[in-house]
This record gives structure tokens, sequence and C-alpha cells, in this order.
């Protein structure tokens, strides 16, 4: 009767990967090794050769037939958008370092409204769009845009340290116009452990009617634990 070597089961426990190594290293004692041969290193480079004569140049073609002429060319289009906006931005930055608190109980439904203090040297109003103005004002705390133009693209973006105090915190933002019935708001994040953050978070909005123009913007953050906001800076660009 013949006999089967005995193995395990798949489910049985398997040896260390070392044991496996050297059990197949002894069983292997007896068996005859083949070698295989392989190229040895490449020799040193030689030296280079001896350059040739150089040729006798050739001889100038003739000159071949002048082409037609061209289509003329066309009046170049404006580099400025459909609504005749100048592009340009500005940057607020926030020499007042008080925290401002936030939670479900704070401002108006949670939302808190929050601003820079950049009063004095805190701007950099170099690249404003010509003809503009200030586009954030410290003493109303609201964004300005009087002197843009209905279409126009604004793009906002808020720095700030958030400081949870509860794990899983939710944290929006939001730009509101007041004297319209516009809010641009975003999500930001679900904070999972209680920490100071640093964010970055931008929000991109045109400029539809005369009551975003004329109103301004305010804006404002809400999380739906307690915590603390600390303003960094905000940057305004215009398209």
């Amino acid at each position: 009767m013949a006999v089967s070597k005995s193995m395990d089961f798949p489910g049985a426990k398997k040896s260390s990967y070392a044991a496996q190594v050297v059990e197949t290293q002894n069983t292997n004692t007896d068996v005859l090794v083949n070698y295989v041969p392989v190229p040895g290193p490449m020799g040193p480079q030689g030296p280079q050769g001896v350059p040739g004569p150089q040729g006798p140049a050739g001889k100038d073609g003739s000159q071949g037939p002048r082409g037609e002429k061209g289509v003329p060319g066309r009046d170049g289009t404006s580099s400025l958008s459909s609504s005749g906006q100048q592009s340009g931005w500005a940057a607020y930055f926030n020499k007042d370092k008080k925290e401002i608190r936030l939670g479900v109980n704070q401002g108006d439904d949670g939302w808190v409204s929050v601003w820079v203090d950049s009063e004095g040297i805190n701007t950099n109003e170099k690249y404003l769009p010509e003809g503009s103005v200030s586009l954030w004002n410290p003493h109303t705390r609201q964004f300005s845009f009087k002197r843009l133009k209905e279409g126009a693209q604004v793009f906002i973006t808020y720095n700030f340290e958030l400081t949870t105090y509860s794990n899983n915190t939710e944290v929006w933002i939001r730009t509101l116009f007041p004297k319209s019935t516009t809010e641009i708001s975003q999500f930001v994040a679900s904070l999972k452990y209680q920490y100071v953050y640093n964010i970055y978070v931008t929000q991109h909005f045109f400029i539809e009617n005369g009551a975003m123009l004329e109103g301004g913007a305010i804006p404002q953050i809400r999380a739906d634990y307690d915590s603390s906001v600390l303003m960094n800076s905000i940057y305004v660009s215009v398209v």
C-alpha cells in the first residue's frame, strides 16, 4: 500500500519565515548545485581616436521663389473679462490677536462675525484693480466692492487658527451680503481631535447685482461645538 507524506491542514499554525528558510536549506544539502556562468565586469574604455580632417564647405544653393502674401491680421481682443473688470488683489493682516468665541449659542444661530484689524501698515494694496479703493474696511469690518463692476469674479482666501475643545467639531464659513439675499456658505472641515488648526479656505463668487456692490459683505464662521478662532489674514482677488 502506498504511503503519502503527512501534510498540515490549511488551518494549521505556520512556522516563521526564518524556520522555513532553515528547513529548505537542510533538505537541499544533498542536491547537486548547478552553477550558472555570468559575464565578468566590463573592461576599461580605450583611448579616443585622432579626429579626421575637416571636409570642404559646400556651395550656397540658389535662392528660392518668393512666397505668396499672407492674410492681413485682425485687431487684438481685450484681456479684460466680459464684465470689463480690471484684475487685481489685496492682502489684509490682523494685528489684533484676540480670539473670538464660536459655538451654537454664539452669534446668529451659531454664525459669528470675524474680522482682521488691518488699519495702518497691516495691508498690501499695491496691486488693487485700477480705479478701485480698499477692498476691506477695518472700521465697519466689512468687504467693500463699490468700485467693482457687476459680473466681476471675486476670490477671498481666509487664513485663521481654530482651537477646538471637543472632538469631531464641524466648521463652516460664509461671506454674507446683508443688503442682498446672497450668502456664500461653505463647509470647511470636521476636526477629529481637540487641537489648534491653521486653516486656509478660499471662496469664489460673482458680483451679480447692485445690492452686492453697494451693501458690502461680512465674513462669518460657525462651529457646532464650543471653540475659538483667531483670524490671521484675508486675501481678496478680483478678476
